[in-house]
């Protein structure tokens, strides 16, 4: 009977500790458990945090229930010499919390919400350029021109079987007589595909505020699309196989063995030509870039268009890209990886 007496008073003992403390944080298992003492000060509770390593040993926090730095407690109580000691310790002085507090603002508002502004690195672009094509097609000689392709030089088609096109009097009359790029620089230009991601995207104002802009593949340009896509155009290219999927080779042959014009009465030829006429006149008098050496076929194709928009008076100028520049920007592409046949937009 005595033992159960004992015991009852040793679990009486053991209860009040935990009635005068609780855990400052959550318990989890392998981690050490922080107090917090809840009652006004206790002398014999603050000698014992007198020394740090007691501390550590105990991970014992108490808590200052009179926050100020009187010399006073919640009992009016003048504190002893050792409770100011440990107030002054542990109880920052509330001008120099103010003090930490601001130093961790202005810390926080020095850390960048947004990129730095994007600067042009002309070192960087120079090397990039060399990578990607010889130095012989820079000042604007990336397209053929009479310049740089005179009467008796010859181009090889790049695709397929490759052909050569040998260059005479009758038709060198096909290119300018030098590259409207020549001497010229722009320090901003877009690019913009023919995917439908910028449906909704409102980019339209951001993409004709570039000094050049480039389309693809002459994309739907109504207006209910500015907004999105903008409507300024200095380049737009074409693959020569639209010609004939699209305009039917304008009432031709499949083959196109000659670049003639004699069905100009014919309603299929004029069926195509006014929708050629009508889709690229959404592009203004911007250039026509067309691939026209992929392949023997796509030369013919490419100069029955540009036929077309000579007779038709059109405001477009037709730029073929040079065989070699085509060549050279590929080989780059598959040292980076591209294993497609051809480079292209959708690679």
């Amino acid at each position: 009977m005595r033992r159960r007496y004992y015991a009852l008073f040793l679990m009486f003992l053991l209860a009040v500790p935990l009635f005068l403390f609780i855990p400052s944080e959550t318990v989890i298992s392998g981690y050490p458990v922080r107090w917090k003492a809840l009652l006004p000060w206790n002398s014999s509770l603050l000698k014992g945090l007198e020394s740090e390593d007691h501390n550590r040993t105990t991970n014992t926090t108490i808590v200052v229930i009179n926050t100020s730095m009187e010399t006073t407690d919640m009992i009016g109580r003048k504190l002893t010499n050792l409770e100011q000691k440990l107030m002054r310790r542990y109880v920052p002085n509330e001008s120099v919390a103010q003090k930490r507090f601001q130093a961790d603002q202005e810390a926080l508002r020095s850390i960048p919400t947004e990129a730095p502004g994007w600067v042009y690195n002309q070192t960087a672009a120079d090397m990039f350029r060399n990578k990607t094509i010889s130095s012989r097609f820079g000042n604007g000689n990336f397209m053929v021109t009479q310049e740089n392709t005179p009467v008796n030089s010859t181009l090889k088609t790049y695709f397929r079987k490759p052909k050569t096109i040998k260059v005479d009097s009758k038709n060198i009359f096909r290119f300018l007589k030098e590259s409207p790029f020549k001497n010229k620089r722009f320090k901003t230009c877009s690019v913009v595909g023919n995917g439908g991601i910028l449906k909704g995207s409102g980019c339209g104002e951001e993409i004709d505020a570039a000094e050049f802009v480039f389309r693809c593949n002459t994309a739907p340009m109504d207006d209910i699309y500015w907004k999105d896509i903008g409507n300024r155009t200095h380049l737009v290219t074409m693959n020569p196989g639209m010609v004939y999927y699209r305009y039917n080779n304008f009432g031709k042959s499949k083959q196109l063995n000659r670049i003639i014009l004699e069905h100009r009465s014919s309603k299929a030829f004029k069926g195509a030509r006014d929708k050629f006429l009508r889709d690229l006149s959404a592009y203004g008098d911007s250039y026509l870039f067309i691939e026209a050496f992929l392949y023997e076929l796509s030369s013919r194709r490419a100069f029955l268009a540009q036929k077309v928009l000579w007779e038709s008076h059109a405001k477009n100028t037709v730029i073929y890209p040079h065989p070699d520049f085509v060549r050279s920007t590929h080989s780059y592409w598959q040292t980076c990886g591209v294993k497609a046949p051809r480079a292209s937009t959708g690679t």
